[in-house]
């Protein structure tokens, strides 16, 4: 087994796990410095593994991923346990995944340039659990979330509100920024708009912007 796939199933078992909730609690009281010399942090495999990484790094990478890991798992505390056992299990069951969903899912995080986008896909894979949105949207909203730089993404609920027959001027490097992620497209009128696609509008819904 792989160090990814040993981190991969760490994730996995930090997700199904009650401990969750008891890292949510101390996150809000807490910065990360201070979380990282938490006992809580000892009982979480996963935790321990990424904690030993940056204290042993100390580098603004591994730190950015230390943080970014705390942030999505602290995303899932409002999820009862069955349904991350049962969204997890959904995951690994699926092909594209094959059984390494822990692995898949810290390739996703650790290409994130933000410590805020794990909470939005942690978002994302709640309307999973909660079958609100199947495997290939959630595939597309996670590759659409990588795509669109993080200082966009707060603009994207009025962007979709934006009423398409009384179009408002809007920064032409946000609209670009949005057909490149899919979440924008040409409205294909004589005079041309962009408009939010369904994955936009699925994107807004579904990361609770």
């Amino acid at each position: 087994m792989t160090e990814d796939s040993k981190r991969g199933s760490a994730l996995i078992s930090a997700l199904k796990s009650d401990e969750v909730v008891e890292l949510s609690k101390e996150y809000a009281e807490l910065s990360i410095d201070a979380l990282i010399e938490s006992k809580t942090l000892e009982s979480i495999p996963f935790v321990s593994t990424v904690v030993g990484v940056y204290k042993v790094a100390s580098s603004v990478r591994s730190q950015l991923f230390t943080e970014k890991i705390f942030r999505f798992l602290t995303h899932f505390s409002d999820l009862p346990d069955a349904e991350r056992i049962k969204m997890t299990e959904r995951l690994n069951e699926n092909d594209k995944f094959a059984g390494q969903a822990g692995a898949r899912l810290i390739e996703i995080i650790d290409r994130m340039e933000s410590e805020s986008k794990p909470e939005v896909a942690a978002e994302f894979l709640k309307s999973f659990a909660r079958e609100e949105i199947d495997f290939n949207v959630l595939r597309r909203l996670l590759v659409a979330l990588e795509r669109i730089p993080s200082f966009d993404i707060s603009e994207l609920a009025a962007f979709v509100a934006i009423d398409p027959d009384q179009p408002v001027e809007m920064d032409e490097a946000f609209l670009d920024s949005l057909v490149n992620a899919g979440l924008g497209k040409n409205n294909g009128a004589w005079k041309s708009v962009i408009i939010p696609t369904e994955l936009c509008i699925t994107f807004v819904r579904a990361g609770r912007l």
